[in-house]
């Protein structure tokens, strides 16, 4: 049993939101069940597909500061991420189009998408203005 597979039956069921029809996770909402009953079979667990909102807060973060929720438009884990509701202004969401999962935190390359290099500078912009190097721009 690997680790990724348990915990993507037990915790990380992300929903069928989050494919296009051609990723890992099923196309559409009447694939849950069938989802449910792989998973019991192979695990004897059944999902819980909201369990990222409850374990993380969801969008109810009143009391965090300074977090950065990116979010790549072929990343699975956005349907888990904060809707900008009652945030502190100090939170960004970026939403990175032709990106996938943390793809803004690896190493630049010339083979970077310009919305993954834009990311990065948006990301340390806010990450310096935090440190005191530089001033962060204020929300709209």
């Amino acid at each position: 049993m690997g680790p990724w597979q348990y915990q993507a039956c037990t915790e990380l069921i992300l929903e069928p939101l989050t494919t296009n029809g051609f990723g890992f996770y099923p196309p559409d909402e009447e694939d849950l069940p069938e989802v449910e009953e792989a998973c019991f079979t192979r695990y004897g667990v059944r999902p819980r597909p909201a369990w990222i909102k409850i374990s993380t807060g969801g969008s109810m973060l009143k009391y965090a500061t300074n977090i950065i929720f990116s979010n790549g438009e072929k990343d699975p884990w956005r349907s888990g991420a904060p809707d900008g509701r009652h945030l502190d202004p100090s939170i960004i969401l970026l939403n990175i189009s032709d990106a996938a999962h943390h793809e803004d935190l690896r190493f630049s390359t010339p083979q970077d998408p310009p919305s993954v290099a834009h990311a990065k500078a948006v990301e340390l912009m806010h990450i310096e203005g935090w440190l005191g190097l530089s001033r962060v721009p204020e929300p709209m």
